[in-house]
């Protein structure tokens, strides 16, 4: 809790929580999804595996959705002066557009793709991850940048317009991040020794019975050796 308009809400505990754990899951379909492709493991990330995901993705969509709504229901109902101008500012002012985009990404798109089955693919999955990673950035941005340009005095309000410098330093921590992880998926196995063992085990039974001959039908057996009986 903070003195700043939208943040002295007790929600933020378990909304961060929930925000964790819902863009985690899109990061994760996103990377299983390329280190799918890249490495040719499709033997053992399966499309069973992205449409559980996607399942638990929707979950957490319609968690994020009911703690916006309570947030905003709360702050709606304070009716504070302060608090009313982050209200309207991101609802239907400057930061409208971004705050629509996050709904869209974090819950309209989900809810389109991930509800059907005949949509839940690997691909479907993973457009729906996209938007979700997007949407959760604009909502780190919609909490800090609007409370803090619209504090309780008039007076210190203000806008927010990222500096070169800025836009410099966010792009390099995602880049920083997707190489940890790429050294990451090089140095480490990504899919356990075990399940290996279990994938070569498997596949030689697999090509040891595609070789086996036919087995004799059990009804032809008896009419043949009658028949050789009677010649």
């Amino acid at each position: 809790m903070a003195n700043v308009p939208m943040w002295h809400s007790t929600i933020f505990g378990p909304y961060f929580v929930a925000g964790a754990i819902f863009s985690g899951i899109a990061g994760l379909i996103i990377a299983m999804a390329a280190l799918r492709k890249a490495l040719h493991v499709e033997h053992y990330l399966l499309p069973l595996n992205f449409d559980n995901l996607g399942k638990l993705l929707l979950l957490m969509s319609i968690l994020w959705a009911y703690f916006v709504f309570n947030e905003r229901l709360t702050v709606w109902y304070g009716n504070e002066p302060h608090e009313m101008a982050v209200f309207f500012a991101t609802q239907r002012g400057e930061y409208a557009p971004f705050y629509w985009t996050m709904v869209f990404g974090n819950f309209v798109l989900p809810m389109i793709i991930l509800t059907n089955p005949k949509t839940r693919t690997i691909l479907g999955c993973v457009i729906a991850s996209f938007g979700v990673v997007i949407g959760m950035w604009l909502e780190r941005f919609l909490i800090v940048v609007p409370s803090l340009s619209h504090k309780q005095l008039p007076y210190s309000w203000g806008t927010f317009t990222p500096t070169p410098v800025e836009l410099f330093i966010m792009a390099a921590t995602f880049a920083a991040m997707i190489l940890l992880y790429a050294l990451f998926a090089k140095f480490v196995p990504i899919i356990s020794i075990w399940e290996l063992k279990a994938g070569e085990t498997e596949k030689a039974h697999m090509v040891k019975l595609a070789a086996a001959p036919p087995a004799p039908h059990p009804h032809t057996a008896p009419a043949d050796a009658s028949l050789r009986a009677g010649h």
